[in-house]
């Protein structure tokens, strides 16, 4: 009897087995589940924040949703580095050269701790500043500052902890990442109303909570990178070695061509939800909170669907590494599928309760509930337009041009919804904050049609040099 390995059992999944519904479910299941507990953290969150003593609901809600566009900011630059990570490695290992993938896994990790250890001081240094930009003041000015300039000492680990997940999704490892990912989040989640309440340290408890809770567990991931039994290990000698100086500038101009348009593009999007939140918060924290606690709420739906999109870049990345562009394509069809109908499916079921849900943390304050209401009404209906959007940005990480997903993301926020929340709140202003939802559901639709122009442009090739040897006898393969 053959023993298969856990490695080969994911390569066939990836690379042969003809039922690709079968291998994007089961690898993304676990992304799905995480994702599905981060969701319940930040709602966890929302709830004790909502309960803080002497506060108004909505303005405890308010100081953390503030703070969102600024820590996606940071945190999409270590995306970035994770999806370098995951389309690099993975075109590397389909084309069967594990050492170029090992020495890709080490200069990324590196990147990515030097990277975080600037980005936590520049986070604190301009924090105030910043949140005064967006509009904060009074008691939203304080909490979001205090909030944000504690989260911003995670970037180190969490940065480091992006490379090992990019690495690992690589080779279709979804589990391990997630096993340690999830841990530190239902850790947060036991530590949360600890710091909020017990300790009555408010909305900065939530903060020290999350920060205390990745520090405490995400370096296991660290430890993995280095001492895998399958899939790729990094050499930690080969990560500090300045003999290997030559190569590692070479790979590091590969990694920063791949990662910075996704990264920037994320940064922009994330710049410009600032600005949106600015314009949010001129309609009032009600408008705020609503528009913070919607976007949890139907969190549920989306993280399912941006797992998906995560597993889609590595298959496509393995498929396009072993000469096998007919395959990757075909992916691409069924993620689309498959992520359309969760979207469809979530969006019906909880369009119908979504009053119930958003009396959980808004009971007391009813301007901002109704607000809930309405805009989740109107998000739901073109949810499914989310999918499409995801499915087209896990194919152009995973192909390597990601410069597409760059200009995805920044026309659907910059170019399109917010002159159009502009223009609208301009010409319209009896309508209130209905302009701003109106306004997103329009954007998401007319960005599909950009995202399929954008598709037709890829030529499904390897971004890694593949040895000539090998690229011959994986095209006959496929032959």
């Amino acid at each position: 009897m053959i023993n298969v390995t856990k490695e080969e059992t994911k390569r066939q999944l990836i690379l042969k087995d003809p039922n690709i519904y079968k291998g994007l479910i089961i690898l993304a299941f676990p992304l799905m589940i995480n994702n599905l507990i981060k969701t319940l953290h930040d709602i966890v969150d929302m709830f004790f924040v909502s309960r803080i003593d002497g506060v108004r609901s909505s303005d405890a809600v308010a100081s953390i949703q503030l703070t969102f566009p600024v820590m996606f900011t940071f945190i999409s630059l270590g995306i970035g580095i994770m999806i370098a990570a995951t389309a690099l490695i993975s075109q590397a290992l389909g084309a069967n050269d594990k050492p170029q993938a090992k020495r890709i896994g080490a200069d990324i990790f590196m990147l990515a701790i030097l990277s975080g250890l600037v980005f936590a001081i520049v986070g604190f240094i301009f924090a105030p500043y910043v949140m005064r930009w967006m509009g904060a003041t009074g008691y939203i000015l304080e909490n979001s500052v205090a909030y944000l300039r504690i989260r911003v000492f995670e970037f180190p680990v969490l940065f480091g902890f992006f490379a090992y997940m990019g690495t690992r999704q690589a080779s279709g490892d979804t589990v391990s990442p997630v096993l340690i990912s999830g841990s530190a989040i239902l850790l947060n989640i036991i530590l949360s109303p600890i710091f909020i309440l017990v300790f009555n340290f408010g909305v900065p408890g939530a903060a020290f909570a999350t920060l205390l809770a990745n520090y405490l567990i995400m370096p296991f991931g660290f430890y993995r990178l280095f001492n895998a039994k399958d899939g790729v290990q990094i050499d930690f000698l080969e990560v500090i070695n300045p003999k290997l100086l030559k190569k590692k500038v070479t790979n590091i101009i590969l990694i920063v061509k791949t990662a910075v348009p996704a990264s920037v593009g994320q940064a922009i999007t994330a710049i410009g939800f600032g600005v949106m939140n600015g314009v949010i918060y001129s309609y009032g924290p009600e408008t705020v909170a609503a528009f913070g606690l919607g976007n949890r709420l139907l969190s549920m739906i989306l993280h399912p669907v941006m797992a998906t999109g995560a597993i889609l870049a590595a298959f496509i990345g393995q498929n396009i590494g072993a000469q096998n562009p007919a395959r990757a394509k075909e992916t691409f069809r069924k993620n689309m599928i498959l992520s359309v109908g969760i979207m469809s499916f979530g969006s019906m079921v909880i369009i119908f309760f979504r009053a119930p849900l958003a009396g959980l943390f808004l009971g007391d304050d009813p301007v901002a509930l109704k607000l809930t209401i309405d805009y989740m009404f109107f998000i739901l209906l073109g949810l499914p337009l989310m999918a499409v959007f995801q499915t087209f940005i896990g194919t152009y990480n995973g192909t390597g041009n990601t410069h597409y997903t760059f200009i995805l993301s920044v026309t659907r926020l910059w170019v399109i919804r917010l002159p159009l929340v502009i223009f609208m709140g301009y010409f319209w202003p009896n309508r209130g904050s209905q302009v701003i939802w109106e306004a997103m559901l329009i954007s998401n639709l007319l960005i599909a049609f950009l995202g399929f122009i954008l598709y037709l442009r890829i030529d499904f090739k390897p971004k890694i040099k593949v040895d000539k040897v090998e690229k011959a006898k994986l095209k006959a393969l496929h032959t």
